[in-house]
């Protein structure tokens, strides 16, 4: 898909990875509308996007909230006539402390933002993006969903490993309405917030948490060239994609074969 003249919607771009996405897309030629609960950074970063000449709109939106994921399409379609490009993005702070030890309103608004809110807001896509003639989505994951490997937060990496194993499943939406589905999946990305947050890690919370050096890390614009890509490629529904440091992208086989990788039991 070629995202000039598209209509693109980026859940949680008020900044981070999110406003990278937003951005890149605008100055490919799409307009973009900037989903947020934060409204002074969600306008910010339309206004950045309008500075650079580009078309946006700020729809404040919890992804949580069927209401708000329902009127944030809706939104979409009043404003710019229908929806194209859906990126799902939106995460919330995680901090300790984690599942088990969390209250249940905590670990479950992790679930919620990161795995329920992906599925609301692709289901209520759906129909728009079918009476346009197809459309593409990119869910944002991370690597903390990947492999058998503790987590500090369960509840993020198991929310995290559900966005690549949806994304998996939805790969006959390309063939049934001309939909098509993909993931990212980064490691640690150079965001203004893990900017300020990693000098605090010791050496061996940075090595547990595979954390690399910010110099290394993937930017939110590799976060948004990967995005570009995938949206690029008619072939690749369903698949996912790994972005662990800067200029590093890795596509996960579908065909990978657990059994053979495991150790049988007697």
């Amino acid at each position: 898909m070629d995202p000039r003249g598209k209509v693109a919607l980026v859940t949680g771009a008020g900044y981070g990875i999110g406003r990278g996405i937003a951005r890149t897309l605008a100055a490919a030629g799409a307009t973009v509308i900037v989903d947020d609960i934060h409204d002074e950074h969600g306008r910010e970063t339309v206004a950045m996007i309008e500075e650079a000449g580009g078309k946006a709109a700020y729809v404040h939106a919890d992804v949580v909230q069927e209401n708000d994921v329902v009127r944030m399409i809706a939104f979409a379609e009043e404003t710019f006539g229908g929806l194209d490009i859906l990126v799902n993005n939106a995460a919330n702070e995680i901090e300790p402390p984690f599942y088990p030890y969390a209250s249940p309103d905590r670990w479950r608004r992790t679930l919620e933002v990161c795995l329920v809110g992906v599925m609301a807001a692709t289901q209520q896509a759906i129909k728009p993006m079918s009476e346009r003639g197809g459309g593409a989505i990119v869910n944002l994951s991370s690597m903390a969903g990947v492999g058998f490997y503790p987590h500090d937060s369960p509840e993020y990496a198991a929310a995290k490993a559900g966005i690549m194993r949806l994304t998996a499943t939805l790969a006959p939406l390309k063939q049934r309405l001309n939909i098509r589905v993909n993931c990212i999946a980064p490691n640690w990305v150079a965001t203004e917030k893990v900017r300020a947050f990693v000098p605090q890690l010791s050496e061996e919370q940075r090595a547990a948490w595979f954390c690399p050096s910010i110099e290394d890390m993937a930017r939110p614009e590799d976060i948004a060239d990967a995005v570009m890509h995938l949206l690029r490629d008619d072939s690749l529904a369903g698949r996912v994609m790994l972005c662990d440091e800067r200029d590093s992208r890795w596509l996960i086989p579908v065909n990978t074969d657990f059994f053979s990788l495991a150790e049988r039991l007697q």
